[in-house]
């Protein structure tokens, strides 16, 4: 009966192992690669973490890196698959790079590589419980022409994507007591001649309201009704100078001034 229990992704670096370490677990059992059945063949490098497992037909020249990914450390792996090349020309030849993750960085650049040259990269996942770790290698990248459908590390990978697809599924989908923003009246666009309109009657009102103004100013300045007591002034005509020589209707000089003067 299979023991279940809880655990927790982690990853080898958290275990407190290096890369020494993993090469050398690898090595005891080649076969944890995932890659099938595997024997490590005599030219294995312990100087650059490298060795060479092959099985029937094939030859890996497998290079493992914990961390992220160095550029040199790609090219490494190239290097050796091309010595084994030459080591085992009756093998068909493909380079394994095993890692934590594949860097973000050089994906497309292994994924190019992956185009032209026979390359494999094993991305080692993680599981913690409580007195053990599991080691879960899969398939992150794969050369077309490397057939590796039935091994083990072909069927995590489905496994892998499929638990990454639900959680992107879930990220994209909106929590369910999340309200709904509330709905907002259109806006009614004004159209050009609308606007042209508004724009005249603003002016128009702004003209009728300086002129009202200007109306009231005049008004109050000229009030007919200021300074006047109600009594014509005496002596005025219908010009409005008034009569100040006393002169009769008939242009005659009044007496009455005439016998003021000689006074």
């Amino acid at each position: 009966m299979t023991n279940i229990v809880s655990g927790a992704v982690s990853t080898v670096t958290e275990l407190g192992k290096d890369e020494d370490w993993l090469q050398g677990w690898l090595k005891e059992q080649p076969n944890r690669l995932g890659l099938g059945d595997l024997e490590v063949a005599d030219s294995a490098s312990e100087e650059d973490r490298s060795f060479v497992a092959t099985d029937d037909d094939r030859c890996f020249s497998v290079d493992v890196q914990l961390g992220e990914m160095e550029a040199s450390r790609g090219f490494q792996v190239l290097d050796n698959w091309a010595r084994n090349r030459v080591l085992h020309p009756d093998k068909t030849h493909v380079a394994v790079l095993v890692t934590e993750v594949m860097s973000d960085r050089y994906q497309t650049t292994l994924k190019t590589l992956a185009e032209h040259l026979p390359l494999v990269v094993v991305e080692l996942a993680v599981w913690k419980g409580e007195d053990e770790a599991i080691v879960v290698p899969h398939i992150a990248l794969s050369s077309d022409d490397v057939d590796l459908t039935e091994t083990p590390a072909a069927k995590s990978a489905d496994a892998v994507a499929k638990v990454q697809e639900s959680i992107e599924a879930q990220a994209e989908t909106p929590e369910a007591n999340e309200p709904e923003p509330e709905a907002t009246e259109p806006v009614a666009e004004t159209t050009e001649p609308e606007a042209e309109h508004n724009a005249e009657a603003e002016v128009v009102s702004e003209a009728e309201a300086v002129a009202a103004e200007a109306d009231a100013q005049a008004d109050a300045n000229a009030d007919p009704e200021a300074g006047y007591d109600g009594d014509e002034p005496e002596n005025k005509d219908d010009t409005g100078v008034g009569n100040p020589w006393g002169l009769d209707d008939n242009g005659s000089t009044s007496t009455c001034l005439l016998s003021n003067i000689g006074k």
